[in-house]
């Protein structure tokens, strides 16, 4: 017989820390990596309503700090790009043209991570009214450099 220890050992919840919480602040060096693992985790499921998976995803990562504008699924299909912010960003003065200062608001994530970073969501129906959602974390540097999955094309082995 199991004791209630083993147990909790053996079903510690809905998915499993691969990360500590400081290595997804956006100073760090792993930001991203430790960002991308809780965001797979948590999106990489089929849903019948794929708007509950996005509310998973917006909890998840409020819980760390990180804020993003959830998207109305109209058709269900699609890919769906938001930007991402730390906090509530920064705020402050900037003096490079004007002695008495501009104010100058930021996302909170730019001053770590150069342009910022997206999240990206690809929402896909799978029949039987589920659908199957993925979504990642991408700088926006090379969000041009994205390609989707469906567009992608293999070389033919003949």
């Amino acid at each position: 017989m199991k004791t209630f220890k083993q147990h909790l050992s053996e079903h510690s919840g809905a998915y499993k820390r691969q990360w500590m919480d400081q290595d997804t602040m956006p100073s760090a060096a792993n930001a991203l990596e430790a960002l991308n693992s809780l965001i797979g985790q948590i999106a990489e499921h089929e849903y019948l309503n794929p708007q509950v998976g996005i509310e998973k995803l917006q909890s998840g990562l409020g819980k760390l700090g990180y804020h993003f504008e959830a998207p109305t699924l109209d058709g269900g299909d699609g890919q769906y790009s938001m930007p991402l912010s730390y906090g509530n960003g920064t705020f402050e003065v900037n003096r490079d043209e004007n002695p008495y200062g501009e104010f100058k608001e930021g996302d909170g994530i730019s001053n770590h991570i150069e342009g910022g970073v997206s999240l990206v969501i690809d929402v896909v129906k799978s029949g039987d009214g589920k659908s199957l959602m993925n979504a990642q974390l991408v700088r926006n540097m090379d969000a041009e450099k994205v390609t989707p999955v469906d567009q992608i094309k293999v070389k033919d082995k003949g």
